[in-house]
């Protein structure tokens, strides 16, 4: 991933606007969206200061300023853990197995145990996360929602994977009907 395509992927994982940080260059948001999608424009000072405005953007925005923020953040609570990693699983099964039924037989446990975890009936255990390890998880983000590089590299890695996989069947076929012409 080249600085360009990490400062994109940290903008829309933080859900940062691009007009947010063209007023913060004090440039339009025009003459950013340019200098992000022109290598040989986009210089190393312009990256260290787009990455310090994203440090610093939740600081900005006063998420720490208990004026703006009256009620306590419960940084544990447990029916939200619970509830965002069931919508972290069936994210992944949806990204990576299409549904949650190929998910769980990819896991080697039943839908309904699945179900359990999703529903947050159950916590999953270190063996279960274990397999959504093995499967291509992100444990970070399935605990923890917040996805690394490393994962965004991981997944782009597997797309481009797909269309191999496809390609090569494609010319498997190709091959196999011309040896079938050819030997009759």
């Amino acid at each position: 991933m080249n600085k360009q395509e990490e400062i994109r992927f940290l903008l829309k994982s933080h859900g940062i606007k691009l007009s947010w940080i063209a007023s913060r260059l004090d440039i339009n948001y025009q003459t950013l969206t340019y200098l992000l999608n022109e290598p040989d424009k986009f210089d190393d000072d312009l990256y260290n200061t787009i990455k310090e405005l994203i440090n610093t953007y939740q600081y900005e925005l006063g998420l720490f300023d208990e004026e703006h923020n009256p009620e306590p953040m419960e940084l544990f609570d447990e029916y939200a853990l619970k509830k965002g990693i069931g919508e972290r699983i069936r994210i992944f099964a949806k990204k990576k197995y299409s549904t949650l039924k190929n998910l769980a037989s990819a896991m080697g446990i039943s839908p309904q145990q699945l179900q359990q975890y999703i529903s947050g009936n159950r916590e999953p255990g270190s063996r279960i996360l274990i397999r959504f390890l093995r499967l291509g998880c992100d444990i970070n983000w399935l605990l923890g929602g917040a996805e690394s590089i490393e994962s965004y590299k991981i997944y782009r890695l597997e797309k481009e994977l797909r269309k191999l996989n496809t390609a090569l069947l494609q010319i498997d076929g190709i091959v196999k009907e011309i040896y079938r012409t050819d030997h009759q």
